[in-house]
């Protein structure tokens, strides 16, 4: 009856009227045997498609367990009073059928000339938490599903509704916290969906199974080395780690990946700007990283990625001119920068791991993220002492050293800060490394000037200089010259200190490293500030806050703007002044890179001016506003024209 029914609605001519069975007859389309739960956006979008004259095969595609068959049901039966001969269920589609109209769910496009794709997409997470406690609701009626708790699972299972539906069946013996904490292994714990669901929609497992069995041999081995990434990857990147050098064309690489993104194993991040950035949800990169496994084929791809990431940082050139949109792009990279270096300490690999510290530690720290730069400084330099045999640069442990002594002081922590110094200086002095001897110098000379100790600083930062001028990596030259500054300003020679940090900014504008510069030009203004130069200190602030808007470190720009804050205070400015104020301060918390004693007790005396200049409603009111702007929201108002 079906075929018949179908035959007379696309091929009227060919039909007898006694092939035309009555339109009150049956058509058996399948019955949800669920409320549709979401997608009220899709299934409008569809059914106006549907219903377009210029629409005759819409194929809606996405990954195993998204919900396109359940999907597809709905919109079938609101489509039904639609058309006049009625709608029919089939599993073969017929190519000469000019008055049909096809709705055909699919993991992959038909690829036939009249097709519209409508890919499917996981669900929003407030409807996943819906489709979550209904189905969980129906297994355990009296279980409370607290909110968050159930907004972590459907996190953890990428919003899928077949992930969803299995793991609502586990209430009947798991709390939601267990659930929870089980989902670390999610693909093995997603079974024993319902018996009348085909076999691949029963564990999560098999419906992910019958989607890699249908791709080729290159396309699985792509798909598997792609389990490497973490959050998201570019076509260079995947062209680097997926394909050893010369193994594939770029034209090869570019259709393996097309075909996977046809297939739904992976996707495009439709907001990663101009340049393409594909993704993979979690749950199905914890089924490609089990074949990955299996194949035996891990610490191949995992060296790769490591090694394509170690090369990224290295080439790019940290805060330079134009480096933002770069910095930008780098920042996404941030996973997996972590997961190389996770996996370089599992293998001791010290080499890889120091050239990815290395290169992603002066990132981490200009974006203000102090603690995480910490730790992976540390976890890298006890696997340096555990691991004696390997060919280490010389230059990348000297840098790590700087970086994580700059942070170690920043927060305070001097002794760690020393026995790290003189455990590098006694170590560089043995094979004569210049570059590790400046640092070890430089840091032991910050702790004696935080110590009020001068004469020990000017030694130590003597003997930095003079081993920096030995060496080619100009961020130590630079280091050397920015402590004889604060030396020389301590000692009140501040026409020395001005010559020193001239030459370090002039430097820094050389080599075009923004930070470098941003961070000059603020020590600059602090001593033109201190010689009541108000103009020139303003002009030195300003320049900096605008390269500071580019890598949004709080620490540094509350440096800044404390600066700027003193100067409008001489001014006369005090409710510029208490904002900014506060808004450094906020910033600082942020950081949580607390003054030293003598930069508070100065901050303290600005903030004290202008809350004696003010009325107490004025000072409380500016110091609210000020305390609630954001790292932009501050360099916007410090640049204004009311600051100026």
């Amino acid at each position: 009856m079906k075929r018949a029914l179908l035959l007379a609605a696309a091929r009227p001519e060919l039909a007898t009227t006694s092939d035309i069975p009555s339109l009150s007859s049956p058509i058996s389309v399948p019955l949800p045997p669920t409320r549709l739960i979401g997608r009220e956006q899709e299934r409008s979008r569809a059914l106006a498609l549907l219903q377009s004259t210029d629409v005759r095969l819409l194929t809606m595609t996405g990954p195993g367990g998204v919900g396109k068959t359940r999907l597809g049901l709905q919109i079938v039966h609101d489509l039904s009073p639609h058309f006049t001969d009625g709608v029919a269920f089939v599993a073969d589609l017929l190519a000469t059928c000019p008055h049909v109209s096809v709705l055909v769910t699919s993991r992959i496009p038909l690829r036939v000339r009249v097709e519209h794709l409508f890919p499917l997409a996981p669900l929003k997470q407030n409807d996943a938490v819906s489709l979550f406690c209904e189905r969980a609701q129906a297994v355990r009626p009296d279980g409370t599903y607290a909110f968050d708790e159930v907004v972590a699972i459907c996190v953890r299972l990428d919003c899928l509704p077949l992930a969803i539906e299995l793991a609502a069946m586990h209430v009947i013996v798991l709390a939601l916290p267990e659930l929870i904490e089980r989902l670390t292994h999610r693909v093995k714990l997603l079974r024993g969906g319902p018996r009348d669901l085909p076999a691949r929609q029963q564990t999560m497992e098999d419906a992910l199974a019958w989607s890699y069995e249908l791709l080729t041999a290159s396309q699985q081995r792509c798909f598997r080395a792609l389990s490497a990434f973490v959050g998201g990857w570019t076509l260079e990147a995947a062209e680097a780690v997926c394909w050893d050098e010369g193994e594939s064309t770029p034209e090869e690489a570019i259709h393996i990946l097309a075909a996977l993104v046809d297939a739904c194993p992976i996707q495009i991040d439709m907001s990663a700007g101009n340049t393409h950035r594909f993704m993979m949800l979690e749950l199905i990169r914890d089924y490609a990283l089990d074949r990955l496994r299996a194949t035996r084929e891990e610490e191949q791809y995992r060296q790769q990625h490591a090694s394509y990431y170690a090369r990224l940082g290295e080439t790019i050139v940290p805060f330079g001119p134009g480096q933002g949109v770069i910095e930008t792009q780098l920042v996404k990279e941030f996973p997996n920068a972590h997961a190389a270096l996770q996996w370089a300490i599992e293998k001791q690999e010290v080499t890889i791991g120091l050239r990815l510290a290395s290169a992603f530690g002066k990132f981490w720290f200009s974006r203000g993220y102090i603690h995480e730069a910490e730790m992976w400084f540390e976890r890298i330099l006890a696997l340096d002492k555990q691991v004696d045999e390997q060919d280490i640069p010389l230059d990348r442990q000297a840098e790590i050293l700087f970086h994580l002594g700059l942070i170690l002081l920043s927060q305070g922590k001097k002794e760690r800060a020393e026995t790290l110094a003189r455990e590098a200086l006694e170590r560089t002095q043995r094979i004569g490394d210049h570059s590790g001897m400046s640092v070890a110098f430089s840091i032991l000379g910050k702790i004696a000037l935080l110590n009020r100790k001068l004469d020990a600083a000017a030694l130590y930062f003597t003997e930095s200089d003079v081993h920096a001028r030995l060496t080619e990596v100009w961020s130590i030259r630079g280091a050397a010259l920015d402590n004889l500054a604060e030396l020389a300003q301590m000692q009140g020679d501040t026409m020395r200190a001005t010559m020193i940090l001239e030459e370090a900014l002039e430097l820094s504008r050389t080599l075009g490293v923004a930070w470098i510069i941003a961070k000059n030009a603020t020590m600059l203004g602090h001593l033109a500030c201190q010689q009541h130069n108000y103009a020139l200190a303003k002009k030195r602030y300003r320049e900096s806050l605008t390269l500071y808007s580019s890598f949004a470190h709080p620490a540094f720009t509350a440096q800044c703007v404390e600066g700027y804050a003193a100067v409008l205070c001489a001014e006369g400015n005090y409710m510029q002044v208490t904002r900014l104020c506060a808004a450094a301060a906020t910033l600082r918390e942020q950081a949580q890179t607390p003054l030293s004693k003598d930069e508070r007790e100065s901050f303290e005396q600005t903030i004290a001016a202008a809350k004696a200049a003010l009325d107490e409603q004025a000072f409380v009111r500016e110091w609210a506003v000020g305390a609630s702007l954001l790292h932009d929201e501050v360099i916007d108002y410090a640049l204004s024209d009311v600051c100026a």
